[in-house]
């Protein structure tokens, strides 16, 4: 079962990740304010690591996990907000935004799946039952802005990739990135 704390995450993951896709698909946004966002939170990361902030230390007691708050608070906007930069910098806007997406669906999606209907655990895997809703979630999204092909196999293969537990690189930044390499080949 999805605890309160990890479906907080995955709801806040999800609103989040649309605003910033509204943002630049409507062009209120720049990849300068990707950057500014990114600059600011990790100023707030840094300073919430030591002290108190008004509404950021608020924001991390009720959605950061336990083992983020000392040592990297916001380390999961952090990596949003650098692979978007990413995506947004080196790839078509519209690759962009469904890379955006396929992060914002398939990770939320896959979490929130993974949990509730999982009934096996893996130890270098994550839940295949969340996988696989998150790769179904990712793809209708993706639609959204390219091509069947690429929504399909960017999808699939950045959430397959985001299936395997990795301590040494942030999901929030493969997925998108490894999404938009496979898209732009289609």
């Amino acid at each position: 079962m999805i605890s309160s704390l990890e479906l907080r995450r995955q709801v806040l993951h999800l609103i989040f990740g649309i605003f910033i896709i509204c943002m630049l698909y409507f062009s209120l946004f720049t990849i300068y304010h990707l950057m500014g966002i990114l600059v600011l939170g990790i100023i707030l990361s840094r300073l919430c690591k030591h002290y108190r902030v008004p509404l950021a230390s608020w924001v991390l007691d009720y959605f950061e996990r336990e083992e983020n708050k000392k040592t990297f608070p916001g380390k999961g906007p952090i990596f949003f907000m650098l692979g978007s930069i990413i995506v947004v910098y080196f790839f078509p806007l519209k690759i962009a935004l469904a890379s955006i997406i396929i992060l914002t669906l398939g990770d939320a999606v896959s979490h929130i799946f993974g949990k509730v209907l999982s009934r096996k655990t893996y130890k270098y895997l994550k839940s295949i039952e969340g996988t696989i809703a998150g790769i179904a979630f990712s793809f209708f999204g993706a639609l959204l802005f390219v091509n069947v092909f690429a929504a399909l196999f960017g999808s699939m293969l950045s959430m397959l990739l985001e299936t395997i537990k990795m301590d040494y690189i942030d999901d929030n930044l493969l997925v998108p990135v490894v999404a938009a390499i496979v898209m732009s080949i289609f």
